[in-house]
């Protein structure tokens, strides 16, 4: 079946009252070809591995970010609730120092995944991936 078949056998089967799964039901899976296949939006079946693993990547330090953020949030608040009841008292200067080297140290995670993504055969498809993850985590 070539593309200009394909093309008629499609707009035959919006057009008419057969519907469209009657339309996939009478071409047989041996005659789809590429023109067929491209028409899917992610064709998973054809994802590269370099892709793959970029979306793993991608997907797991958003969602390890999202739980990290959550957890120093909770810390935070009961560490100022209890400053404002006397408890304990925080120092300045020093949470300024941690909240540097935390910074400090994501930049290097950063720069390292970076670094390791764009070392794949295929730089581009695992930083497509990665973007992707990133979105769905």
């Amino acid at each position: 079946m070539n593309e200009h078949q394909y093309m008629e056998k499609l707009h035959q089967s919006t057009n008419g009252d057969m519907g469209q799964s009657a339309y996939y039901r009478d071409i047989p899976l041996d005659n789809i070809d590429s023109a067929t296949s491209a028409s899917h939006p992610i064709p998973y079946l054809e994802l590269g591995s370099s892709f793959t693993i970029g979306l793993a990547v991608g997907f797991f330090i958003k969602k390890s970010f999202k739980m990290v953020l959550f957890i120093l949030g909770f810390a935070l608040i009961i560490s100022f609730y209890m400053e404002s009841q006397g408890i304990f008292t925080i120092n300045d200067k020093v949470l300024e120092e941690s909240i540097t080297n935390g910074s400090k140290y994501f930049d290097y995670l950063v720069s390292a995944v970076k670094e390791r993504i764009t070392s794949f055969q295929s730089g581009v498809g695992a930083l497509a991936g990665f973007v992707v993850g990133l979105k769905l985590g």
